[in-house]
């Protein structure tokens, strides 16, 4: 039977990244797709491996983007898997050196394969989120990826990269995000979170959380008998990209130790000393440089004030307008309020996006400004020498991104 084209199967699949019916995970359950993994071998680690997850509410998809390349400049062969994706479904799958995204010759050797030993009626049953995690099992392991990162989707106990069964646990930032599946208090959250962690996992790393967090953080170790070694937290005023740079380059060494009991070898000679990393893609990037404009995926409360206070630090004495969308599902309302509070500060401009997708915060629907409108926005934004903040979502990218 021929193997249809990897997007376009992608496609037919539930995405709830795209519907937002997050209510389906009060009855999800792991156990269909472990038990197709587990049918055809397609989690088993062909060599020693060193697998790690990344969860978190804030800083997880910068912290994996900087582990990738540092491994990778050491020499190691790297997969990363990261969701969810700024304009292509291909960016959430990347393999070293270059680490940019997926092939399309890779995804049809892979879908040629995955039919091979399945079914379509059997793949059908999965997931769109599923897939893509199939697909970065099977295709690691396929191009004999040493060191694999898997950054998770949704909390931890319920989110298909679970089923990589982590060598190593890294807690990025706690906030309140996506509460209704995950919990109301940032306790909860916490917990569900650490649900990721199998009986193979010996290590957990975590920024240093509020004291409460903390507590939960060392008695589930304890109690499971896994190491457990904390970095500090944010200083205010800092930029978060320097900050989680600099929890990866403590993170490193003691995973270097780990790859030393696995005897696992680098596939190339690389860096002796890894100096600089790479701004990971869409984290406070510099999109286009006249209108100045800066794109950021905060979209929750404590994401956005973390997102304001790292200006300063990131972009010294500029001063920014800022244009914003939320999903319904967002706590638009309380992000605003922040918004408004910096602006005023500032004394520069904000708008909200009136795209179908987006849902204007109460209070604020005379602040918006509608997709046709939006380069003659920016134009005049550029023309007062301010710089533009754009926040509030991942897809606000694809309109901020064709303006440059």
């Amino acid at each position: 039977m021929e193997s249809p084209e990897f997007l376009e199967f992608a496609s037919r699949l539930t995405n709830l990244e795209k519907t937002r019916n997050f209510n389906v995970f009060g009855a999800y359950s792991l156990d269909p797709f472990r038990d197709l993994l587990d049918r055809y071998g397609w989690r088993n680690r062909k060599k020693e491996r060193l697998r790690i997850s990344v969860v978190g509410t804030n800083g997880k998809g910068s912290i994996s983007h900087f582990l990738a390349e540092y491994f990778s400049k050491l020499g190691f062969s790297v997969g990363l898997y990261t969701s969810p994706h700024l304009k292509d479904p291909r960016e959430r799958i990347r393999l070293s050196p270059e680490l940019r995204p997926v092939k399309d010759e890779d995804l049809k050797e892979l879908t040629k394969l995955l039919f091979s030993d399945s079914s379509r009626e059997e793949l059908s049953s999965l997931s769109w989120f599923e897939w893509f995690t199939l697909a970065a099992f099977v295709l690691f392991e396929e191009k004999d990826r040493s060191v694999q990162i898997y950054e998770a989707g949704l909390g931890g106990r319920l989110d298909a990269t679970k089923l990589a069964e982590p060598d190593v646990v890294i807690v990025c930032a706690i906030g309140e995000d996506h509460k209704a599946v995950l919990g109301n208090t940032k306790e909860s959250i916490l917990k569900e979170k650490l649900g990721i962690i199998s009986d193979r996992t010996k290590l957990v790393f975590a920024l240093e959380p509020e004291p409460s967090l903390q507590t939960i953080l060392e008695e589930f170790c304890e109690e499971r008998r896994i190491d457990l070694a904390t970095f500090p937290s944010l200083a205010q005023g800092k930029s978060y990209l320097r900050h989680n740079q600099e929890f990866v380059k403590f993170l490193v060494p003691r995973l270097m130790e780990v790859i030393a009991k696995k005897r696992i070898l680098p596939e190339n000679k690389g860096e002796e000393i890894v100096q600089n990393l790479s701004p990971p893609p869409g984290r406070l990037e510099i999109v286009s440089d006249s209108p100045f404009i800066v794109f950021d995926p905060a979209h929750n409360p404590d994401a956005v004030r973390i997102t304001l206070s790292s200006l300063g630090a990131a972009f010294p004495g500029k001063k920014f307008s800022i244009i914003a969308g939320f999903l319904p599902d967002k706590e638009g309302e309380s992000m605003a309020k922040d918004l408004t509070d910096y602006t005023k500060a500032k004394n520069t401009d904000l708008y909200f996006l009136n795209a179908k997708e987006f849902l204007l915060p109460k209070g604020f629907e005379s602040f918006t400004v509608s997709p046709e409108k939006l380069s003659e926005k920016l134009e005049s934004i550029n023309a007062k020498g301010e710089g533009i903040l754009v926040l509030g979502s991942f897809r606000m990218y694809s309109y901020i991104s064709q303006k440059d």
